[in-house]
């Protein structure tokens, strides 16, 4: 009878159906330069753009902040001038994340059942998210 509530409720199961870690957020369809100059800098972007993914589901939301950072970094790399529209594709992905990463922060610090140990990661979010909105 065990067993039978145990195959019911598997979270490993429905994790690694519903969860893709080792699927790319960004691929490359079309390219006028042929892509050959922004691979390098599109795997490590989807890189950490699967990290951030992983942290926040762990609720490590420091960790996906400061990988979203990392990967918002990585796009100054792309600097062909046919790949502009690419490197704000990028980037508007991820500061969507990150507004709904500190959307979800939000939540958790306003309310009767608020959380404080997220205050620090929901001011970090505001930090990183105004810092990246001044350089647009």
């Amino acid at each position: 009878m065990k067993n039978k509530w145990r195959s019911q409720f598997s979270i490993s199961e429905i994790e690694s159906a519903y969860f893709k870690d080792n699927q790319d957020k960004f691929e490359l369809v079309s390219c006028p330069g042929s892509g050959t100059d922004c691979k390098k800098t599109l795997s490590s972007i989807n890189a950490s753009f699967l990290a951030f993914e992983r942290y926040w589901r762990d609720k490590d939301y420091t960790r996906a902040i400061e990988e979203l950072k990392i990967a918002y970094v990585t796009t100054n790399e792309i600097t062909e001038t046919s790949c502009a529209g690419c490197k704000e594709l990028l980037r508007s992905t991820i500061m969507e994340s990150l507004e709904n990463i500190r959307e979800d922060l939000e939540k958790m610090n306003k309310g009767f059942y608020q959380k404080k140990r997220y205050k620090t990661s929901y001011e970090l979010a505001t930090e990183v998210l105004d810092e990246f909105r001044k350089k647009i």
